[in-house]
């Protein structure tokens, strides 16, 4: 019986283990002799996160390049999520309340990781929507990095608005969700295979659809909605999701004690984050723009280089 075509995790997996590691040696020597010779980007030098980005560009040089670019120039642009990220008391306050969770362990060792996040978790009194997709997006970063088969596999991202309310909603405006999606779609090493909406009553629905008018309709696509959590298993298996939501993945408690201890190893890495970025008056070469230009309020400040 002939072989199946191999999986782009299979391939991925295969490439950053010990048997392939001088695949893995040779490109990151690459990217890291080519960021010495970029004089506008200051990019983390450490393998750790430069793995990530290989990882999810399947090791291709060029498409690393471009996607780190753009990542350390989104920094400048959007400041508000990308910058200034410490995990301070404030941090790792909101951490604990459980507003985003990582699931405990994952389903298969080439399926998505499952990240719940429940928005009605914190009092928009105290801090902001900018310090809640902050947090989130440290903490998928630390996710890239402490699972080789993340840039690959995704994630499937569930968002629950049981008990959202309006003041909690309207927080989230057009530019804010304009901004996250380029970061999703052009600069993240990690791909969000679906957002399922949960608790989606007929009144929400309105709201929702009024912010998703702003998106481009290649995201809206990946959204499902749910009026029940229980409609979600049409979709997704039991074993994704902690116990709170029926499923058989442990305790939601459980899995933030869990990647509270790997977050906690991260403190001094995010402490020198602003330390990395772009400076655009040393750019040499300047491509097309970026489809940022689409934002609002950007000016086509943010560029899309021809790496060599």
């Amino acid at each position: 019986m002939p072989k199946s075509p191999r999986s782009e995790v299979e391939i991925t997996t295969e490439t950053t283990s010990n048997g392939s590691k001088d695949i893995c040696d040779t490109s990151l020597a690459s990217l890291q002799s080519w960021l010495k010779k970029t004089p506008h980007l200051k990019a983390r030098p450490d393998p750790k996160s430069l793995l990530a980005f290989l990882r999810y560009c399947r090791f291709d040089l060029n498409e690393t390049k471009k996607r780190l670019d753009s990542f350390y120039s989104l920094k400048g642009v959007f400041p508000e999520v990308l910058m200034n990220r410490r995990l301070d008391d404030h941090m790792m306050t909101l951490y604990r309340q459980g507003i985003h969770t990582i699931s405990l362990k994952a389903t298969s060792s080439d399926g998505p990781r499952f990240v719940i996040s429940q928005y009605s978790k914190y009092d928009p009194k105290i801090c902001n929507a900018n310090d809640i997709f902050k947090l989130l997006f440290m903490l998928l970063e630390i996710l890239t990095m402490e699972e080789v088969t993340a840039g690959a596999t995704g994630i499937v991202y569930i968002v629950d608005a049981r008990d959202v309310y309006m003041e909690q909603m309207m927080q989230y405006h057009p530019s804010l969700l304009k901004k996250t999606w380029m970061l999703m779609e052009h600069c993240f090493p990690l791909e969000f295979k679906e957002i399922h909406l949960l608790n989606v009553h007929k009144e929400r629905r309105t709201i929702f659809n009024f912010i998703t008018s702003f998106l481009p309709k290649k995201l809206c696509t990946k959204f499902v909605l749910h009026e029940k959590a229980e409609d979600l298993y049409a979709h997704i298996p039991r074993d994704a999701m902690p116990v709170e939501y029926g499923g058989h993945n442990g305790y939601q408690f459980e899995a933030l004690k869990h990647w509270e201890l790997i977050m906690l190893k991260y403190q001094d890495y995010f402490a020198t984050d602003d330390n990395y970025g772009t400076n655009e008056k040393l750019r040499v070469s300047i491509g097309n723009n970026l489809e940022i230009s689409l934002l609002s309020g950007l000016n086509g400040s943010f560029r899309k280089l021809n790496v060599d």
